[in-house]
C-alpha cells in the first residue's frame, strides 16, 4: 500500500497544476483472465485460466492530432490453474484431477501511447504500453508457505488495449476497454524452465 499512496500521489499531483497539459483523466475495474507461459519445459497443456479482477487511475496528456500520453496505476491480480492427477490413499493409480490456483498481486505502472480518432456514435481509441509490474504478494491453494515464492520478480512487459467511448453527451463518458498483457522477462527463472505471465483484460471504466 506504501507503493500504490507514492505513485497515486505522484500521479494527481499534476492535476491542479497542469490543467492544460491533462486533456482528462478517470477510472477503471476490470475482469482478468490470466495464465503462465512455460519456456524450457512442456507445461502448458497442465496450466488454466485463472479468474481476477483490476482497479486502476490514468490521466491523458497532450492531445497532438489524436495522440496522447497515458500514464497509469494499475492494481491487478495474475496468476494461472495448475493441473494435477491424484490417487487415493491405498493405490498408485490415477483417480482423478485437481486444479490448484496460484496468485499474484501486482502494481502495474503502464505508460500507453493512445491514438482517438472520432466517429458519430463516439471515440474508438487504441493504445500500446510498455508496462513496469511490481511484485505484491504470491499465495496459493496448496498453502505454500511464503518463502516458495521468494524468487518470483517485478517484470517488465508490454500491453496492447482497443477500446471506445460512446457519445452520450455527458460530462462523465463511461467507456469500455479490452486489453491483451504479455511480459517480456520472466518472474520465475531457473536453468531448466522459465514462467511469464499472460493475461486478458476487460475494463469498464470512467473519463472525465
Amino acid at each position: 500500500m506504501k507503493y500504490l499512496s507514492i505513485l497515486l500521489l505522484c500521479l494527481f499531483l499534476g492535476v491542479s497544476t497542469s490543467a492544460q497539459v491533462i486533456q482528462n483523466y478517470g477510472f477503471k475495474v476490470g475482469y482478468v483472465s490470466s495464465t503462465y507461459t512455460y519456456s524450457g519445459l512442456d507445461l502448458n497443456n497442465s496450466t488454466k485460466w485463472k479468474s481476477g479482477y483490476s482497479f486502476s487511475a490514468f490521466v491523458d496528456i497532450f492531445n497532438i492530432n489524436g495522440f496522447s500520453i497515458s500514464p497509469e496505476i494499475k492494481y491487478i491480480q495474475k496468476g494461472a490453474g495448475l493441473e494435477f492427477i491424484y490417487t487415493g490413499p491405498d493405490s498408485p493409480e490415477p483417480i482423478g484431477i485437481k486444479t490448484d490456483f496460484v496468485y499474484h498481486n501486482y502494481l502495474s505502472i503502464p505508460i500507453s501511447l493512445v491514438y482517438k480518432f472520432q466517429l458519430n456514435a463516439g471515440i474508438p481509441f487504441i493504445k500500446l504500453a510498455p508496462r513496469y509490474d511490481i511484485l505484491l504478494n504470491s499465495y496459493d491453494d496448496s498453502n505454500l508457505p511464503a518463502s516458495a515464492y521468494d524468487n518470483y520478480k517485478n517484470v517488465f512487459g508490454g500491453t496492447i488495449s482497443a477500446g471506445f467511448i460512446p457519445n452520450l453527451q455527458m460530462v462523465v463518458n463511461p467507456f469500455i476497454e479490452i486489453s491483451y498483457h504479455t511480459d517480456f522477462t520472466s518472474m520465475f527463472s531457473i536453468p531448466l524452465m522459465k514462467i511469464k505471465n499472460n493475461v486478458v483484460e476487460i475494463n469498464l471504466g470512467v473519463q472525465f
